[in-house]
Parts: C-alpha cells; sequence; structure tokens
C-alpha cells in the first residue's frame, strides 16, 4: 500500500466539509463581497486540488488488482457495519464547522486542529470510515474467517459486492492496516 493512501482516505472522507466550505467561501465571495478574498480563493483552490489528488490516489490503488499479493480465506461469518460512517461524520466532521473559513486566523485554527486529526488517522490507519467509499458502492463489513489451518482470525472488510450467501466460501483479501482487509475476489 502506497503511503499516501491512507492521507488520501483521511481527505476524501471529510466530503460534507469540504462541500460545504466551498459553498462559504462562494457565498462569502459572490454575495458578501468579502475583503478577505484570498484566503476564499485559496481555500477552495486547495480543497479542489487535494480532494482531486485524493480521489486519485485511492481509486488508483483500489483498482490494482493483488490477486497474486492476497490471502485465500474461508469466510464464516459477517455482519454490515451500516452506523460506522454516521457516527464517523457526528464525531468528527460536525464540529469542524465552528470554525470561521471566511478569516484567515480562523482558517489556520482550523488547519492546526485538521493536521493533528490527520496524523492520528494516518498514524492509527483508521481507515474504516470513509464516505466516498460508500458513494462508489464499497461496503464495510465486520467478519470471521478461517484458514487453511482452521485458525480463526477477524478483520473489517472491504467489499465492492455483498456478501450475502457467501458464507463458506472463498474470499481474497489483502490487508490495508492490522484490522482493515480488501476483498480482491474476482467474481
Amino acid at each position: 500500500m502506497i503511503t499516501l493512501f491512507p492521507f488520501a482516505l483521511f481527505m476524501l472522507s471529510f466530503l460534507p466539509l469540504w462541500i460545504s466550505i466551498i459553498f462559504i467561501c462562494t457565498k462569502s465571495i459572490l454575495i458578501d463581497k468579502s475583503s478577505n478574498l484570498y484566503t476564499e480563493i485559496l481555500c477552495i483552490a486547495f480543497i479542489i486540488i487535494f480532494f482531486i489528488l485524493s480521489l486519485f490516489i485511492v481509486f488508483n490503488q483500489l483498482k490494482v488488482q493483488y490477486r497474486n499479493k492476497s490471502n485465500k480465506l474461508i469466510l464464516t461469518e459477517y455482519k454490515e457495519e451500516k452506523a460506522i460512517s454516521s457516527e464517523y461524520l457526528l464525531s468528527n466532521i460536525l464540529p469542524l464547522f465552528a470554525f470561521d473559513f471566511t478569516s484567515w486566523s480562523s482558517v489556520v485554527l482550523f488547519l492546526i486542529f485538521f493536521i493533528t486529526l490527520g496524523y492520528l488517522y494516518t498514524k492509527h490507519r483508521y481507515l474504516t470510515t470513509n464516505i466516498m467509499l460508500i458513494f462508489a458502492n464499497y461496503r464495510i463489513y465486520q467478519c470471521s474467517f478461517e484458514d487453511n489451518y482452521k485458525v480463526k482470525v477477524e478483520h473489517y472488510l472491504i467489499s465492492k459486492r455483498q456478501l450475502y450467501n457467501q458464507k463458506g466460501c472463498d474470499i481474497y483479501i489483502v490487508m490495508l492496516n492490522n484490522e482493515l482487509a480488501m476483498d480482491v475476489t474476482e467474481e
């Protein structure tokens, strides 16, 4: 896994915040006739550039076929994680709306907080909560597997396919971190 992948996932997980900031800055430029024009323009430009780069990195990484590097496991149990993104939205994104994105000093305070949060997110590879993966039709499952020696392991699994009727079937996975795997099983 490339080292930019966790950071790119982190950036994409804040899609609602980025849309809101672009809206606020655009409103400030066009309607309020802000005196901080450069702050808003730079803010919009950075968000768009980093978002597009992050999209490219993430979806390029997810398209790579790892079949030769994957582990074959037998799926024994699974449960789709449906609330995990809502919890992330409420606990991590909503508080960031408290910053005034039309003031450069508030943007600096936001960046201090955001960079700290990003460091923790990428350092601990907290990759399971990403709204962009949901928009791209990936699902997150909590799964139990057995290997060829009947050893049980548990992982969160990112999969583009639904796992219903897959109990007892072989699943090819690639580990993204210690607890998160990606399903690379060919359909």
